[in-house]
C-alpha cells in the first residue's frame, strides 16, 4: 500500500511539473462543457483517493467512467495523462495487464511523458509476453532515463534480449535496445554483460562500424568472450586494429581486478564472493576457491544476522561452486556430499532446479545411474536450457548400463529445445557414439553466424582437469570428431583452435 501510495504522490509530481507543450493528441476537439469536465475533475479525485486508500477495484471502476466519457478529451493534457496513469496502475495491481497495457500506452504518447509511464508500458507488455513492445520500452527508458534502468530486473532484460533473438525477426529492435544499454553504461550489478556486448560488435561489424566496434570491444572483460573473438575470423580485423585487445591473461586480469573492487565496494554481497570463487576455478586454483567456500560457510553458520543481504538467492551458488572445486581436485565423494546439500536448499524460494540437475549430472558422470533418477525425482518446472540438461543427465545414466533404447529416447527429448543448450546437445551425440551426426552438427555450427561462437568455444585446448572415466571416453570420441577432415575444413575457415589457459567443464 505505501508504495503506491508513493507511485500516486510521484505522479502527481509529475504532472504538476510539466510546463512544456504536449502532442496533437491534447488539442481540445470540441468546446468545453465547465460543468462536466469539473464533475469528471471531481470524480477523478475520488477515483485517485480510492487507489492511494488500496481500494483499488472501485479506484478502477472510477476511472473507467472518467476515461470512457466523451468529455474526457476536453480536459488538461496533464490531467488526462494523470488520469491515464493512475488508471494503468489500478489495472496492473488487479493483473489486468492487456487493460492496462492499453491505458499506459495512450499516457507514453504524451510529449512531457516522464520515466514512470514507460517502466509501467513495461511491466505491462513483459506480463503480456509483447517482447517487442517490452524491447521499445527498454530502448526508450535507456536512452532518456538511463539512471532508473537499475528499477529493472537484470533478468527480465535479459528474457527481452533472448526473445527478441529467438525468431530473427525482430533483429534491428534487438540492436536498438543493446545500442540504447550500452550507451546507457548498463551493468550487471557493476560486471560488464559480456555476452551481450559480443552480440553488439557482431551486428556493428555487418553495419560497417568499425570505430564503434572497436569502442565495444575496449569494455569486454571477459576471458570466455575475449577467447571467442580472437579465435573467429570474423573479427580478425578487429584484433589487428586493437594491439592486445584479444590478450586472455590481460582479460582474467582486468576481471579479477573489477571483482576484487566490487568485493571491497559492497562487502555484503555474496555474488561477487561466487564470481570471484569462479574464476579460482577457471584460473586452476580450486584450492584457493574451496578456502573461499569454507570461510563464508563458517561466517554464514555463526552469524547472529544474515551474513550477506543476498545469502538466500545466492549461498546455494557457493556450495554447488564448493563441490566444482573438489569435483576438479578429483574429491569425488566429498563433492557429491557437497552438491546434494546445494540441492537441498531452495532456489530462489522455489524447489531447487539447478542444483539438482547438477547432482544429478554428477552422479550419472561417476556411473550412480539410479542415484541420479533420485536426484531428479522431484524436479518442478523448468527452462528449455534445464529440460536439455535433465535429458542430458538421463542419457549419461541410460549409456552407462547399456541401455541404446534410452539413449535414443533421450536425445529425441533434448532435440527440440537443443538450439538453447547447442554444446549440451553436441555433447549427447558424441557420448550417444553417433560420431557421423555429431560431425554434422558441428560443421553446421561452424558455418552459422549464430552457432560459430559456441562451436569454435567447443573445439578450443582448454587446461586439464580432473576427468571421470566418462569424461575420458568423450573427450577421446571428441578428438576423433575434431580431427575429421570435413570439421578441418570448415574450421580453417572461420576460426583457429589454440592452447586456452584456463579450465572448461565437458558439458
Amino acid at each position: 500500500m505505501l508504495a503506491r501510495f508513493l507511485l500516486v504522490c510521484a505522479v502527481a509530481f509529475f504532472a504538476a511539473a510539466w510546463n512544456g507543450p504536449i502532442n496533437a493528441q491534447s488539442l481540445i476537439a470540441a468546446p468545453v462543457d465547465e460543468a462536466v469536465a469539473d464533475a469528471l475533475r471531481e470524480n477523478l479525485t475520488i477515483a485517485t483517493r480510492r487507489l492511494a486508500d488500496n481500494d483499488v477495484a472501485a479506484a478502477d471502476r472510477a476511472f473507467d467512467k472518467v476515461i470512457d466519457s466523451p468529455a474526457f478529451a476536453t480536459l488538461d493534457a496533464d490531467v488526462r495523462y494523470a488520469a491515464l496513469l493512475r488508471a494503468g496502475i489500478a489495472a496492473l495491481e488487479l493483473g489486468a495487464h492487456a487493460k492496462a497495457h492499453g491505458l499506459v500506452v495512450r499516457a507514453c504518447q504524451f510529449d512531457e511523458v516522464e520515466g514512470i509511464a514507460w517502466h509501467l508500458r513495461v511491466q505491462a507488455s513483459f506480463a503480456l509476453d509483447d517482447y517487442v513492445d517490452s524491447g521499445l520500452g527498454l530502448t526508450v527508458i535507456a536512452l532518456r532515463w538511463p539512471e532508473t534502468l537499475d528499477q529493472v530486473r537484470n533478468r527480465a532484460i535479459f528474457d527481452v534480449l533472448r526473445q527478441l533473438e529467438k525468431t530473427g525477426q525482430h533483429r534491428d529492435e534487438r540492436f536498438a535496445l543493446l545500442s540504447a544499454l550500452f550507451a546507457a553504461n548498463w551493468t550487471i550489478d557493476g560486471m560488464e554483460p559480456n555476452e551481450l556486448w559480443f552480440d553488439y560488435v557482431r551486428y556493428l561489424l555487418e553495419k560497417s562500424d568499425f570505430a564503434h566496434a572497436t569502442e565495444v570491444v575496449a569494455r569486454i572483460d571477459s576471458p570466455e568472450i575475449v577467447l571467442a573473438l580472437r579465435v573467429d575470423k570474423r573479427f580478425d580485423s578487429l584484433g589487428r586494429a586493437r594491439s592486445g585487445s584479444f590478450d586472455v591473461p590481460r582479460a582474467m586480469q582486468r576481471q579479477r581486478a573489477r571483482l576484487q573492487q566490487l568485493r571491497k565496494e559492497h562487502p555484503d554481497k555474496l555474488s561477487y564472493v561466487v564470481d570471484d570463487m569462479v574464476i579460482d576455478l577457471d584460473d586452476g586454483n580450486a584450492e584457493r576457491a574451496l578456502a573461499t567456500a569454507d570461510s563464508v560457510i563458517a561466517r554464514v553458520s555463526t552469524a547472529q544476522t544474515p551474513a550477506y543481504s543476498d545469502v538466500e538467492d545466492r549461498y546455494n551458488w557457493v556450495l554447488d561452486t564448493r563441490s566444482r572445486a573438489l569435483q576438479r581436485l578429483g574429491r569425488w565423494d566429498e563433492a557429491v556430499a557437497q552438491q546434494r546439500r546445494a540441492a537441498r536448499r531452495p532456489e530462489s524460494g522455489r524447489m531447487n532446479v539447478s542444483q539438482s540437475l547438477n547432482l544429478a549430472r554428477l552422479l550419472a558422470r561417476l556411473d550412480r545411474g539410479s542415484e541420479a533418477e533420485e536426484a531428479m525425482e522431484e524436479i518442478g518446472s523448468m527452462s528449455s536450457y534445464g529440460r536439455v540438461q535433465l535429458g542430458m543427465n538421463r542419457l549419461i545414466a541410460a549409456h552407462s548400463r547399456g541401455d541404446k533404447k534410452g539413449v535414443n529416447l533421450q536425445l529425441g527429448v533434448m532435440y527440440a529445445d537443443r538450439r538453447d543448450a547447442m554444446t549440451t546437445y553436441q555433447a549427447a551425440l558424441v557420448i550417444a557414439g553417433r560420431m557421423d551426426e555429431a560431425v554434422e552438427l558441428l560443421v553446421e555450427r561452424l558455418r552459422s553466424e549464430d552457432w560459430r561462437k559456441g562451436a569454435l568455444a567447443d573445439m578450443q585446448t582448454y587446461t586439464e582437469i580432473a576427468h571421470t572415466p566418462l569424461d575420458k571416453d568423450h573427450m577421446t570420441r571428441w578428438r576423433e570428431i575434431l580431427a575429421r577432415e570435413d570439421v578441418r575444413e570448415t574450421l580453417d575457415k572461420v576460426g583457429r583452435i589454440e592452447q586456452v589457459p584456463f579450465a572448461n567443464p565437458l558439458f
